[in-house]
């Protein structure tokens, strides 16, 4: 029997329009021989696949594996590609062994790829998982997904998912686990195969093991300030703040019950953390932002400035510009929020069209209808629908947002619609009532965001003052100025994401009562 060290092994990936094969096809493929003989050598075989002429690949995926119409227009008949990869099994020669890192979704598709070319779902060849391997020497890990093991050895992190980085990771993957294989005296592919056919329960697995040692995170400043999570090869896969740094960071490591699974997948590829203390929680908040947007870490959501964008509107609100001019004068708005929502709306009912509600289509008459309704509920004057305009709107919007904040708190309209949600309070209503309420919600989400919208254009030019510290914070045009060299009157251009999040922040925190605007 070949020992596993001497052995030509196949490192193979599979992209798919969906998550099994009853609802997605077979789109990519790629694979790279592992060789005694060229262990630090790889040359990695991609293949885009022809899908049948009636599936398209939906836009999520495209943008995931970064396809661009040239990968589409030169993509190959899945028989080649079928052919392709027999001819590279038999390279390996008797007893071919493929790996994959999570081989249980490749299994179904390559399953039904053999279905196919083949007309039989038999497989010509072993196919291991690298996951299962993982998972049995290295139980302790936060995470066994791909990144998070190749990240835990010292794998550079690649934010892409496609299939080169994948195959490499996997490489490296299994060639980080031959050795711990010899360890258990597991040498052949007969005994890898019998020893992950047998049954096996980690139940009372402890302790998560991390990489960052747990007396260094205990040395961490109780100050506020902002931290960030360091890959082995120094690349930031997080950013964020913290009231006290020490209790922030150390939080992370606790427990193991009911865990995010992607932030384990972090956890599990960090090798250092540095830290920057602010002198309050503010300033960690504003230094967060900024920070994120600098180096976009891989696993931060919000604040980043790739996927978003602001927009003006000009004065009737019929239409929108990345920049601030002398028509486009209303402004900054982000490109979907709840003005947005209510200019659609507003659309389809001047235009008289069907709308989706809840997987519904509501016709015109139910519109009519609901609005009729809403009109009486909040005493309002049945306007014509050709004469309202998205500026009559806002007022409604404002007068209805000040009667909810005479009963409740300012800024808690969010809050109070999550929790009559819970309520199924609207189960009940015929669906006008339900449009009807919608449309409330809506106005007054609008008007909440232009509400914003007018504070944040004051505030890019204003002084605060921190309570705590009764530290000074000075903004011209949105930027954090250390003194004023320019008229405060000077006119501001259009602000960024940078500004936005900035004054958001500020806005929330004036909101607070944590600063005072002189």
């Amino acid at each position: 029997m070949i020992n596993l060290s001497q052995k030509k092994i196949l490192i193979l990936d599979c992209q798919t329009t969906g998550m099994h094969p009853s609802t997605g096809s077979l789109l990519q493929i790629g694979w790279s021989i592992v060789a005694p003989s060229t262990l630090h050598e790889f040359e990695i075989e991609k293949w885009t696949l022809k899908l049948p002429k009636e599936e398209a690949i939906p836009s999520k995926i495209k943008k995931m594996l970064h396809l661009t119409d040239e990968d589409l227009k030169h993509s190959v008949e899945p028989k080649i590609v079928f052919e392709k990869l027999q001819s590279v099994l038999k390279e390996l020669g008797p007893e071919p062994i493929v790996l994959a890192h999570y081989a249980q979704f490749e299994n179904s598709f390559l399953k039904q790829f053999y279905l196919e070319q083949r007309q039989t779902d038999e497989l010509n060849f072993k196919l291991l998982c690298t996951q299962k391997i993982a998972k049995r020497l290295l139980p302790h890990l936060p995470s066994h997904n791909l990144k998070a093991i190749a990240g835990y050895f010292k794998w550079p992190n690649s934010p892409k998912n496609e299939i080169n980085s994948h195959v490499s990771m996997t490489i490296h993957v299994w060639l980080q686990l031959l050795p711990k294989l010899f360890e258990q005296n597991i040498a052949c592919s007969n005994c890898l195969e019998a020893w992950l056919a047998t049954k096996y329960t980690n139940k009372n697995q402890g302790a998560y093991h991390y990489n960052i040692e747990r007396l260094e995170r205990l040395k961490l400043s109780n100050k506020p300030g902002i931290y960030r999570m360091l890959a082995e090869d120094g690349t930031i896969l997080y950013i964020g703040k913290a009231t006290s740094l020490k209790a922030r960071v150390n939080s992370y490591f606790r427990g193991t019950k009911n865990r995010d699974r992607r932030k384990l997948e972090m956890l599990t590829q960090v090798w250092d953390i540095e830290t920057i203390e602010c002198d309050t929680p503010l300033e960690a908040a504003l230094l967060e932002s900024d920070e994120i947007k600098k180096w976009t870490p891989p696993y931060n959501v919000l604040l980043k400035s790739d996927s978003r964008s602001l927009i003006y509107y000009n004065d009737d609100y019929s239409e929108y510009n990345a920049d601030k001019s002398s028509i486009f004068i209303h402004g900054p708005y982000k490109t979907y929020d709840a003005l947005a929502i209510l200019i659609e709306f507003f659309n389809a009912f001047k235009t008289q069209v069907n709308i989706e509600y809840r997987d519904a289509q509501i016709t015109p008459e139910t519109l009519n209808s609901a609005y009729s309704l809403f009109c009486a509920w909040h005493q309002l004057n049945h306007q014509s629908i050709k004469s309202l305009s998205i500026r009559s709107s806002l007022v409604i919007g404002y007068k209805l947002l000040k009667q909810f904040e005479k009963v409740h708190r300012k800024g808690s309209f969010q809050k109070w619609w999550t929790n009559e949600k819970k309520k199924n309070s609207e189960d009940e209503l015929v669906i006008e009532e339900k449009i009807a309420h919608k449309m409330a919600r809506i106005l007054i989400r609008a008007a909440e965001a232009k509400r914003k919208n007018r504070m944040i254009l004051r505030l890019s030019n204003a002084t605060f003052i921190i309570k705590s510290t009764q530290k000074k914070l000075t903004l011209k045009n949105g930027e954090l100025q250390h003194t004023f060299n320019r008229s405060m009157n000077e006119p501001s251009g259009s602000l960024d994401l940078c500004h936005y999040d900035r004054l958001s922040i500020l806005l929330s925190a004036l909101n607070n009562k944590t600063i005072t605007l002189i």
